[in-house]
């Protein structure tokens, strides 16, 4: 059964409904899971936020597994044996370069085939969806530096994800413009907010918007 979780941002005065319903998912009283940088933070600056945030929802293990500069393929292939990992924000073309030029695709759909559960924020989340196209759209679009050609992502949903939504209409008539050319159904999500799949079914907390 499919477990995902798509977050726009880690908020620490996030919703309580949403975090309750995250541990949820686990079936382990001591659940690990295993974070995986948009890049290489060698400060640990982003990892550490992240652990913190982990830390508050009382998970503890939260373990730092790099694809990029400080790659190891033997380590990198534990965090299979994590219960959930974690795609952290960042540039979703070279996150998406990065795993590809790992091989991590079809291990990391696998891993969610077999149940482990999949946390994306931001960038992360958008991999979740069949295309990061919607990374590149609008007026904070990432920059595809890397000249990537391949953005097809995991495709564990079917539809797209767009994080950080100002709360406007006028953003939300843009993705309706997108989402009617593209014949697709996108989410919206403001910082804070999130949607969970749990198997069939896509739960919104917060202020996350569905638009055909």
């Amino acid at each position: 059964m499919t477990k995902l979780v798509l977050l726009s941002d880690l908020y620490f005065e996030s919703n309580h409904q949403l975090n309750q319903r995250i541990l949820s998912l686990f079936n382990s009283d001591q659940p690990s899971i295993g974070y995986v940088p948009s890049c290489s933070d060698p400060g640990r600056k982003y990892f550490e936020h992240t652990r913190r945030y982990y830390n508050q929802l009382g998970i503890k293990s939260i373990d730092y597994y790099d694809l990029d500069l400080e790659y190891e393929g033997n380590r990198f292939n534990t965090i299979f044996e994590t219960d959930a990992i974690h795609l952290s924000g960042g540039n979703t073309f070279y996150f998406l370069s990065l795993l590809q030029k790992r091989n991590a695709m079809g291990l990391l759909r696998s891993y969610v085939n077999k149940g482990g559960i999949l946390i994306g924020v931001s960038a992360g989340s958008i991999l979740t969806t069949p295309t990061i196209e919607m990374a590149g759209y609008g007026k904070d679009a990432d920059e595809n530096h890397v000249g990537l050609m391949d953005k097809q992502a995991l495709a564990l949903v079917d539809f797209e994800f767009s994080p950080h939504w100002d709360g406007t209409e006028e953003a939300l008539e843009s993705l309706r413009d997108y989402a009617r050319a593209n014949s697709t159904t996108i989410y919206a999500c403001k910082d804070g907010s999130g949607i969970i799949i749990d198997g069939e079914v896509v739960e919104s907390y917060g202020d996350a918007h569905r638009i055909n």
